[in-house]
C-alpha cells in the first residue's frame, strides 16, 4: 500500500460518491416506473381519445347549447386530468435523473463540461416537462370552468365566455397531446439517455465507417464508456491493428448477422481473427457493458436516426458484384427525400478507379443552400487489406472490398428557407486533373418541423376554434 506522500501513484479517476450514485439509483427507479406507466399503448390511446373527445363534446356543446353534453365533458375533463398525471410525474423525474448522470465525474471533470450534445439534452428534457405542465394546467382549468359552467344556464354571457375559454383549453390539451407523443423518451436499458442525443460534431470522412456512424450517435454518457472500453480492447487487438479497425470488423459482422447475410457461429469466426478469445468472451458476456446485444442495439439506433447511410449500403452489396469487376470510378449518394427544419444529411459514397493512387475531390453543390458549394478533396485510399474481411461468404468479402476502396461521406446540409418546396443537389466526382467523371442529382422537398400532417391538423384546429368563438359572439 503507498503512503501518502508526493511518490505515491494516485488514482487517475475520481471515484463517484456513494451518495450521488444511490440519489440517481432511486430516481431512476422512480423514473422507470412512472414512465412504464405513462408510455404504454393503452395510456398512449387513452391520452389521444381524451383529447379528441374533449374537442368534440366542446364543439358540440358549443353549437347545440346542450347541458347534458356539458356535464359529460366534466367526466372527460376528469379522466383527462388524471392521465396526464404519471406522464408529467415522469418528465420531471427524467429531467432530475439526466441532471445528476450527466454531473459524474471522471478524471476531475463531469461528462456535463466534457462532451458535446449535454444542454441539448437536458433542453429536450426541459421542454418535455414544460409541455407535459402545460397539458396538465390547461386540463385542470378546463376541468373548473365546465364544473363551474353546470351551476349556470348556458344562455348567459358569462357561461358563453366560460365555453369559449373552456375550447381554447380543449385545444391546447390536443395539441400538447400531439406534440407530446412524437417527443423522444429516456430509454429503460444500460443507455437511458440514447434517443435524446443528436449527433452535431462528426468527420466528414467517416473512417472507420461504422465506427464513427455510431460513436456520433452515443450518448455523453456512453461515450465516456466507450473510449474506456476502446482503451481496453485495444490490448486484445490481433495482428497489430488499431482498435477501431477491429472494432469496425466486429461492427460489420453484427450488421450481417442483423440482416440475416451471417450466422452467429461465422460472425464468432470473424472476431476471433481481429480478437483475443477472451475479449469474444466478454463481448458474448451479458454481464459486459459492451457485448454483441449491445452493439446491435446501438447499430439499430444509427439505423433509426441515419436511415440513408444504410440504404446506400443496401445498393452497394447488391452491386458489389459488377462493381468488383469494373475498373471504372464510383459514385452514389443518398439525401433523404424530406429535410425537417431546413436540415438534412447527405451521404456520399466515392472511389477511384484501380488505377488511380491520387487524391481526387468531391464537389457539392447545393441550390440555395447554406454554403451553395462545398469543395471536398480527398486523399488517395488506403486498400491495405484487414484481416477477418478477405475471407467469408461473397457477399462478406464484396462488401467489405467496396467499402475499403471508397470514401464515405456524411456532410450535414442545410437551407436558408423553409416551407414545402422542393431543392436539388448536385454531386460531381472529379479526377486528380479537376476533370469531372461522375455526377449525380438529388432531390429532397423542405418540410417545418412538425411536418405537413401536424401543420394542416394545426391549421384545422384554429379554423374549428375560429368557427366556435363566432358562434359565441352570435
Amino acid at each position: 500500500m503507498d503512503l501518502p506522500t508526493p511518490y505515491a501513484q494516485q488514482d487517475d479517476e475520481e471515484p463517484t460518491p456513494s451518495a450521488m450514485k444511490s440519489r440517481i439509483e432511486s430516481r431512476d427507479k422512480w423514473r422507470g416506473r412512472w414512465t412504464k406507466l405513462a408510455v404504454n399503448t393503452p395510456s398512449r390511446l387513452l391520452r389521444y381519445s381524451l383529447s379528441i373527445t374533449l374537442l368534440v363534446i366542446i364543439v358540440f356543446s358549443s353549437t347545440t347549447l346542450d347541458q347534458t353534453l356539458l356535464d359529460a365533458s366534466r367526466i372527460v375533463w376528469a379522466l383527462s386530468v388524471i392521465s396526464f398525471i404519471p406522464p408529467s410525474i415522469a418528465a420531471t423525474y427524467a429531467r432530475m435523473t439526466a441532471k445528476d448522470r450527466l454531473e459524474l465525474r471522471k478524471k476531475g471533470f463531469s461528462l456535463r463540461e466534457s462532451y458535446v450534445g449535454v444542454e441539448r439534452i437536458l433542453n429536450q428534457l426541459d421542454e418535455n416537462k414544460l409541455t407535459e405542465r402545460t397539458r396538465l394546467s390547461a386540463a385542470i382549468i378546463g376541468l373548473i370552468l365546465s364544473s363551474t359552467m353546470a351551476s349556470n344556464t348556458l344562455q348567459t354571457d358569462l357561461s358563453l365566455t366560460l365555453l369559449g375559454v373552456t375550447a381554447l383549453m380543449a385545444v391546447v390539451v390536443l395539441l400538447a397531446t400531439i406534440s407530446i407523443e412524437r417527443q423522444k423518451t429516456m430509454e429503460m436499458g444500460k443507455t437511458p439517455l440514447l434517443r435524446l442525443h443528436n449527433p452535431s460534431l462528426f468527420d466528414t470522412i467517416a473512417d472507420p465507417l461504422l465506427v464513427d456512424l455510431v460513436y456520433a450517435h452515443l450518448d455523453p454518457e456512453t461515450s465516456s464508456k466507450w473510449n474506456d472500453w476502446m482503451e481496453t480492447i485495444s490490448l486484445n487487438v490481433r495482428r497489430n491493428q488499431k482498435s477501431e479497425h477491429a472494432v469496425e470488423t466486429v461492427l460489420r459482422s453484427i450488421y450481417f448477422t442483423m440482416t440475416d447475410k451471417m450466422d452467429l457461429g461465422e460472425r464468432r469466426r470473424i472476431c476471433t481473427q481481429v480478437l483475443n478469445m477472451p475479449a469474444v468472451e466478454r463481448l458474448e458476456s451479458q454481464d459486459e457493458f459492451f457485448n454483441f446485444e449491445e452493439l446491435e442495439s446501438f447499430l439499430l439506433h444509427v439505423v433509426e436516426r441515419k436511415p440513408g447511410i444504410f440504404r446506400l449500403l443496401s445498393r452497394t452489396i447488391q452491386r458489389a458484384g459488377r462493381l468488383r469487376s469494373s475498373e471504372d470510378w464510383t459514385l452514389d449518394a443518398d439525401l433523404p427525400p424530406r429535410a425537417t427544419h431546413g436540415e438534412s444529411d447527405l451521404f456520399v459514397l466515392a472511389s477511384p478507379g484501380k488505377s488511380s493512387a491520387a487524391p481526387f475531390e468531391i464537389d457539392i453543390i447545393t441550390v440555395e443552400g447554406e454554403p451553395e458549394t462545398q469543395v471536398i478533396r480527398l486523399p488517395p485510399i488506403d486498400r491495405v487489406e484487414r484481416p477477418g474481411r478477405a475471407e467469408g461468404s461473397e457477399d462478406w468479402q464484396m462488401f467489405n472490398s467496396v467499402i475499403d476502396r471508397s470514401h464515405v461521406l456524411w456532410i450535414g446540409m442545410a437551407w436558408n428557407k423553409s416551407g414545402h418546396e422542393g431543392r436539388s443537389v448536385q454531386v460531381n466526382l472529379l479526377s486528380e486533373n479537376s476533370r469531372t467523371v461522375k455526377s449525380q442529382v438529388l432531390w429532397t422537398i423542405m418540410e417545418d418541423g412538425d411536418g405537413l400532417l401536424v401543420s394542416t391538423v394545426r391549421k384545422s384546429l384554429k379554423e374549428v376554434y375560429s368557427m366556435i368563438t363566432r358562434s359565441i359572439i352570435r
